[in-house]
């Protein structure tokens, strides 16, 4: 899939001057109609416009190298219609196919108004120019449209980037934060809408082009020459790249793509068996979406993963597969139980063979094994063949039910990972069984297809009204399973028996407290710094809050999408904390701003430790969060002895304990 802006955008403003040159590229690739499809140039250029709003680049000197990227993009597409395609066997079959001529269509009547339009159609742009240089167009005028063509494009889009981050920041004031995602995530969807269809579009030319750039390769004398030689080995080639037949291409596509998820699911087992640090690292991150639990994402994942389970599966999979006998459709029935039955099959014998128990922080109590997701195996198993049925059946487009089903698959999955009813690798797992039963579905289904005649007209009499009847009856169950979906609640996680301790140097010596922060995959983020005695999180709150500390927000979705706009209007919020750190597999329970530095945040975690006096002991690591560029010395940091003054304040400081080559300082604050 594309990368979106927000992954975009950090990488071209690290890139300072050569930024302009990556646009530019990204610009040029894209007008190359081979390239057109795999390289976001638009969305690139787009981002590019977000950098121009936030300072971060000139508008006019952007525009130049978008332009002049369009426009060598554009000639190389227009001199491989001058040359390339002139000199290679099969060229009537490249003008033969739907998509060029259509792009022929546009350039005869529109002329070289046409490379003007065609610039902003995305991935099919490069065509237009393919088009004119095989009609014949003459050079020179190619070249003024091209220009006319280009300028717009590049003050368009760069524009539109402008003034996306403009409406952003408004819109984030008058709507709030959530409705400008909801948006945002509409125009996403639909530009990957857009960008399925016309990736689908240029497929059959790829494919045409591909075929004639073979055969002029098996006609080369050395070539040639080694397939005469092996006449089996050619045959047996020949047979496995038939596209007319299902047993050749269709199948040894699938094939490769079987044997491949296959081979990612066995490395997903070898590390899960492996234990460290795939399970460590899903126990840190079912901590830290426990911190990002809110009531109506709540809500909306527990809608979700009710579609996902077996009670909402099973009527809408029977529902479907009475349809499709209705209509005749065996091959596709056939195929449908395949993949459903196939999926839950495999789920629920690996779940028997790996017994992973749940985690103990799930939002509801389940007590069927974690590994791996059933619900995630039907979202692709089951939900996944049932938008193929019905592509393969005429009733949506095929860019409608790849969008559907990944759309599907990554809701709820999404859904029972944030209700933590499992950990991410479960739900990967879950993900790649469902993807082999699909596959494996599909094969089977277009097997039968190529081998069956071409299915009678659908089912007629009363027969099709209790058909019918019947699916609507499947279809209502499933919406009541959704609408009663209400499994019991776990009970809160019980925290650690408090244990006492004389002093702070024995809690210290306990095996197993490690001083290191870790970050969510793991790696040694900062040392603890600070072992602070204080009776509870609300006094180390009123202590440093009273010399000017800043409490960062809660970890809720809210938060998180007050950071996504932070970073669209490049204003930092110091209330906002994203990185998550760990220590002990836990997230901090507390954490705090500093005053002096935003970007440096004090975290404090609760220990099970108390004193005979009542306190409790928190182990605090402080620093700031930003990451020095490379070849940039890191600044001196003023933190940590801003907290110490600040703890001082309210409490004593006693001599600094080494543990060997950390330094902690022990505090203790007796009153709020």
């Amino acid at each position: 899939m594309f990368p979106s802006i927000d992954q975009i955008l950090p990488s071209l403003q690290a890139l300072g001057v050569l930024g302009y040159w990556l646009i530019g590229l990204a610009s040029a690739l894209e007008a190359f109609f081979l390239t057109g499809v795999v390289i976001p140039g638009t969305l690139v250029v787009d981002a590019g416009g977000l950098l121009v709003q936030q300072g971060l680049m000139d508008f006019f000197d952007l525009c130049w190298f978008v332009a002049i990227g369009s426009i060598l993009g554009s000639e190389l597409s227009y001199w491989t219609g001058r040359l390339a395609l002139y000199r290679i066997p099969g060229r009537q079959k490249i003008e033969g196919s739907a998509v060029f001529r259509r792009a022929q269509a546009l350039f005869e009547r529109r002329g070289g108004l046409a490379l003007v339009m065609g610039r902003f159609l995305g991935p099919v742009a490069g065509l237009v120019p393919l088009a004119a240089a095989m009609s014949g167009m003459e050079r020179r005028r190619f070249l003024i449209w091209n220009v006319i063509g280009s300028v717009p494009y590049a003050l368009g889009h760069v524009a539109f980037g402008y003034v996306m981050g403009d409406a952003a920041s408004w819109l984030g004031r008058s709507l709030g934060h959530s409705a400008l995602v909801a948006g945002i995530a509409a125009a996403v969807l639909a530009v990957l809408w857009l960008l399925l269809y016309a990736a689908l579009k240029l497929l059959p030319l790829a494919l045409v082009i591909l075929g004639v750039a073979g055969r002029a390769l098996a006609a080369m004398p050395p070539v040639a020459r080694l397939i005469a030689a092996h006449p089996r080995t050619t045959r047996w080639v020949e047979v496995r790249l038939n596209r007319h037949q299902f047993t050749g291409l269709p199948l040894t596509l699938l094939s490769l793509i079987f044997v491949y998820i296959g081979v990612v699911w066995l490395d997903t087992v070898i590390d899960f068996v492996a234990g460290d640090p795939v399970l460590q690292i899903d126990a840190r991150l079912a901590q830290w979406i426990h911190t990002l639990q809110s009531p109506v994402p709540l809500r909306v994942a527990t809608l979700l993963s009710a579609i996902g389970g077996k009670h909402v599966v099973v009527p809408l999979t029977a529902a479907l597969l009475v349809w499709l006998l209705l209509r005749r459709q065996k091959a596709l029935a056939i195929g449908l139980a395949v993949s459903v039955a196939s999926s839950a099959a495999a789920i629920a014998a690996l779940k028997l063979v790996f017994q992973r128990p749940r985690s103990p922080l799930g939002y509801f109590a389940e007590t069927s094994n974690s590994f791996p997701s059933g619900h995630a195996g039907s979202s692709i198993g089951a939900f996944g063949m049932m938008f193929y049925v019905l592509w393969r059946a005429g009733k949506i487009r095929a860019e409608t039910a790849l969008l559907g089903a990944g759309l599907m698959a990554l809701s709820i999955g999404g859904s029972r990972i944030y209700l933590i009813e499992h950990y991410a690798s479960d739900v990967f797992s879950g993900w790649l069984v469902g993807a082999l039963a699909l596959v494996s579905a599909i094969a089977v289904t277009e097997w039968l297809i190529d081998r069956q005649p071409a299915p009678q007209g659908p089912v007629l009499g009363w027969r099709i009204w209790a058909g019918q009847g019947l699916v609507t009856a499947l279809l209502l169950l499933a919406a009541f399973e959704v609408s009663q979906y209400a499994p019991p609640r776990n009970a809160p996680v019980e925290t650690l028996a408090d244990q006492q301790i004389t002093s702070v140097e024995t809690a210290l010596s306990t095996p197993g407290t490690d001083l290191r922060t870790l970050s969510l995959l793991g790696t040694e983020v900062r040392p603890m710094s600070i072992a602070l005695l204080a009776p509870d999180a609300a006094g180390i709150e009123s202590a440093l809050t009273a010399q000017g500390w800043v409490v960062t927000g809660l970890q809720g979705p809210r938060a998180l999408i007050g950071a996504l706009n932070a970073a669209v209007e490049a204003d930092a919020d110091p209330t906002v904390e994203i990185a998550p750190h760990f220590w002990r597999g836990m997230t901090p329970t507390l954490t705090l701003a500093a005053p002096s530095d935003p970007s440096a945040h004090a975290r404090f975690w609760r220990t099970e430790f108390v004193t005979t006096e009542g306190l409790r002991l928190f182990m605090a690591s402080v620093g700031p969060d930003a990451t020095p560029e490379p070849g940039v010395p890191q600044a001196v940091d003023g933190s940590q002895a801003e907290l110490l003054q600040a703890l001082d304040a309210n409490g004593t400081a006693n001599a600094p304990i080494t543990l060997g080559d950390i330094t902690l300082t022990p505090v203790t604050i007796a009153t709020r």
